[in-house]
């Protein structure tokens, strides 16, 4: 990703100012509440929300389940929430009924939620030291980042010792077309799944530089699945260019990217090839960490 990883920064280039693209407002991040209401934010909890995950909590101690009455009891709550909730948590599929005893267990549904949480902490375990190293040697910044939506969001991030600093952080989301990290996601996953995504985004012009034409953008995609990394200069925000590639997994399937970003004075259109193979190397080593072969 290029410029998405840009809020303020000092570059030398530019004599020490401070730079403020004001980008930030394009980003994805959540509501402003602990800007606007701290102490709301702090203190203010839904009720009902609470009590869904004290009952979760319980679920997972028992693994026999509860019956609602047994619940009711061990939580002290109101007979009547303590059904609303855990009827709807079934209807939903996060519990199991046992229609035998009528008790209540955990599914498989909140299992694999966990599971996904768990395999996001691996990916950045495994990566991390790699990740530090490519950072090292290049002296820029290094972004791991996976697939949300029509979005791509930072898992983790080393900053560069260097005096341009990036004001990125992760679960910084950005729009899959401006960044490059989102372009080596979505030009490795596969075809029927790049064209739903596809359809689903709306280019929005950003800077001067980014891609409007979804014709002109799918040609990119396609050249960066050839060159196997992708690459931004200006588009999400001007001054800023990144460099990603694509870590694979044992399935063969993209499930997260790497990238190296810089001011573009570091990162020049005619150094990219040489760092997009850079970029390449440090992400096939982290695939092999994922069983992936080339």
């Amino acid at each position: 990703m290029i410029g998405h990883c840009l809020g303020s920064v000092k570059p030398s280039c530019c004599g020490g100012r401070q730079i403020d693209t004001g980008l930030r407002r394009s980003v994805s991040s959540e509501p402003g509440l602990p800007e606007k209401f701290p102490l709301m934010a702090q203190r203010y909890q839904v009720p009902a929300v609470k009590r869904a995950f004290e009952i979760i909590e319980l679920l997972a101690t028992r693994d026999a389940g509860a019956g609602i009455s047994e619940i009711r009891r061990a939580l002290q709550l109101p007979l009547s929430s303590v059904a609303a909730i855990v009827y709807t948590l079934t209807d939903l599929g996060f519990f199991e009924r046992d229609e035998r005893t009528s008790r209540y267990r955990l599914s498989v549904k909140l299992f694999g939620i966990a599971r996904r949480a768990l395999d996001r902490m691996d990916l950045v375990g495994r990566c991390r030291d790699l990740l530090q190293e490519m950072v090292r040697v290049t002296k820029l910044t290094g972004h791991l980042a996976v697939l949300r939506g029509m979005e791509s969001m930072y898992l983790d991030r080393v900053q560069s010792d260097g005096l341009v600093q990036f004001q990125s952080f992760v679960g910084m989301r950005w729009p899959l077309y401006i960044s490059a990290v989102g372009k080596a996601l979505l030009a490795f996953q596969p075809k029927p799944e790049q064209k739903r995504i596809l359809r689903g985004l709306t280019l929005t012009r950003v800077t001067p530089y980014t891609i409007t034409s979804k014709r002109q953008f799918q040609r990119q995609l396609d050249e960066i699945r050839r060159k196997g990394f992708s690459w931004e200069v200006n588009e999400g925000e001007v001054g800023v260019g990144c460099v990603a590639a694509p870590v694979f997994d044992h399935r063969r399937q993209a499930v997260a990217a790497v990238s190296l970003t810089g001011t573009s004075h570091q990162i020049k259109r005619a150094k990219i090839p040489q760092l997009g193979l850079l970029v390449q190397r440090f992400a096939r080593l982290m695939s092999a960490r994922f069983g992936h072969t080339a």
